[in-house]
């Protein structure tokens, strides 16, 4: 196929409606109209509609411009030829022979347009960007959204906000910047030019990696049409993916009228995972204060999320399952299995964060590593004035810059002695994070939004949400549909004073993992 088709698949039937809508032809000069590309050319003066198999050319002092349903247009320059291949409920292609145009698909078609030159052929996956080509060459602009270009040579590329590739005859270019000078850039994309390039990068690799790779077997995909908590319709993708016998990762992409979101959780293991990952719970919870040795335990977790500008990653990293008396937590507690550290780590990337990335806040377990038979609990986070930059152990050893609370506790006796950050210090805990339910108190709607020490907030509001754009009620008897596969979606909003008023907005369906375990069941004849 000559374009990428896993991701941004075709959208619901408003979509198809919008594509199959008349398409407004407006000239501006001398601008001529063909039924076919064989037929004789006739001029246009006045505003009349246009549909698939119609050709246009803007002649020398010349121009025109194409209005969509959806409020999507194609600005045609001077002496350029330009044809309309496929306006049906598949696919909208078109064609451009000669000359330059700009396109600003912004609304439902935006995900599934295609643009031919003779050297190059575009796959719109965003808002505006210009193309202009001659027989030889093909040149392409970006300037907010992202774009997929393959050449004649079956090379491929993804190009995103103010960056421009050249197709020529010995192949594809390079993507380069845009100068900062250029008019194609749009004045409200601007920080991407001199923003860390981590989250551009992070997107170009994750839909490059989508398009290089095969899927296996063993790995799955959905794709549908939802709306979101707050009543925006959303094109939500997912995958399924298996790198290996120990870990899975699920690639989640959340395509809306004006914006891309996407994120992955990842988790790995000790050992191998079944392919039936409604079992993983059990496999997690096993590592965890179990009274029998674990077999396998969880290793690693990573969430990550970006709306291609600013981006929040949490990470935690977990220790080999120890043996530890939990005597002092309770009667009968006794012996229990636990992991011997554990470290959280939660970073901020964007033009808004200092640096252009930054650890937010971190968060250090560990038992017997740090003091003998103890557990020590660290936490560290952005500084502020009267915060020591270093602080140390009861055995005097340093124990991390920027400390705002170390505390040792003993497990056999319940005890602990914790320390702060020194005088004029602020202890870091539950007092900086404001937790609220907006929806009320039996809807599955959280918010938390925690004030760092130097001013920061961060902010994350979970959403139960249906297909049709419901939270869900836990105080309504049908809410036990939530149990039903492919009902509800995990939505995750997330903001921060450090994104310069944009936020991440990113949807997970549950129901992937359920797919994964039907299709075990159906290739193996029984769960593993």
């Amino acid at each position: 196929m000559e374009i990428l088709t896993a991701l941004l698949l075709a959208l619901a039937s408003s979509a198809h409606a919008a594509a199959s809508s008349p398409i407004r032809l407006i000239p501006h000069g001398s601008v001529d109209v063909r039924a076919t590309s064989g037929a004789e050319w006739r001029p246009v003066t006045q505003p009349e509609t246009v549909a698939a198999g119609q050709e246009i050319r803007t002649n020398l002092d010349g121009a025109a411009e194409l209005d969509f349903a959806d409020g999507s247009k194609v600005l045609l320059n001077r002496s350029s030829v330009f044809s309309i291949d496929r306006t049906d409920r598949q696919e909208t292609s078109f064609s451009l022979k000669l000359g330059r145009i700009r396109a600003a698909f912004a609304g439902l078609l935006s995900s599934r347009v295609s643009i031919r030159t003779p050297t190059a052929v575009c796959a719109v996956r965003g808002t505006v960007f210009d193309v202009g080509t001659d027989e030889k060459s093909t040149a392409v602009t970006m300037a907010e959204g992202v774009l997929e270009v393959k050449d004649s040579r079956g090379k491929q590329a993804v190009i995103t906000s103010e960056e421009t590739l050249n197709i020529g005859a010995d192949g594809m270019e390079k993507p380069g910047l845009l100068a900062l000078n250029s008019p194609s850039a749009l004045q409200a994309v601007r920080p991407y030019a001199v923003h860390q390039e981590m989250a551009r990068d992070s997107t170009r690799a994750m839909l490059e990696d989508l398009r290089n790779r095969e899927l296996k077997a063993g790995e799955a995909q959905l794709g549908k049409d939802v709306v979101d908590a707050f009543g925006r319709r959303v094109r939500l993708e997912e995958y399924l993916l298996r790198p290996d016998t120990k870990s899975f990762e699920v690639l989640f992409l959340s395509h809306r009228q004006d914006r891309f979101d996407w994120g992955h959780f990842r988790q790995t293991f000790y050992g191998p995972i079944p392919d039936d990952l409604s079992r993983i719970p059990a496999v997690v919870a096993a590592g965890f204060l179990a009274r029998n040795q674990p077999s396998n335990w969880l290793k690693s977790f990573e969430f990550y999320a970006t709306n291609t500008v600013d981006a929040e990653k949490e990470v935690m990293t977990f220790g080999d399952p120890v043996k530890i008396n939990f005597a002092g937590y309770g009667t009968g507690a006794g012996s229990l299995w636990y992991p011997a550290s554990i470290n959280f780590t939660q970073t901020l990337s964007g033009p808004g964060v200092p640096g252009g990335s930054r650890v937010q806040f971190f968060q250090h377990q560990d038992y017997n590593l740090t003091n003998a038979g103890l557990f020590t609990w660290t936490q560290s986070v952005q500084p502020t004035a009267g915060v020591n930059t270093a602080l140390t152990d009861l055995a005097g050893r340093a124990v991390g810059a920027n400390v705002m609370l170390t505390a040792v506790l003993n497990p056999a006796t319940g005890g602990s002695a914790i320390l702060t950050g020194g005088p004029g210090s602020t202890l870091y805990d539950n007092t900086n994070t404001a937790q609220t339910t907006p929806s009320g108190p039996d809807s599955a709607d959280l918010r938390a939004i925690t004030t760092y020490p130097d001013g920061s907030t961060v902010g994350v509001e979970k959403f139960l949400v249906s297909n049709d754009g419901k939270i869900l009620n836990f105080s309504n008897p049908s809410a036990s549909i939530f149990t039903k596969e492919g009902t509800y979606n995990l939505e995750i909003n997330i903001t921060s004073s450090l994104f310069q008023g944009r936020d991440i907005d990113v949807l997970v369906a549950p129901e992937i993992l359920r797919q994964k375990a039907q299709q075990a069941t159906t290739a193996n004849g029984l769960n593993p």
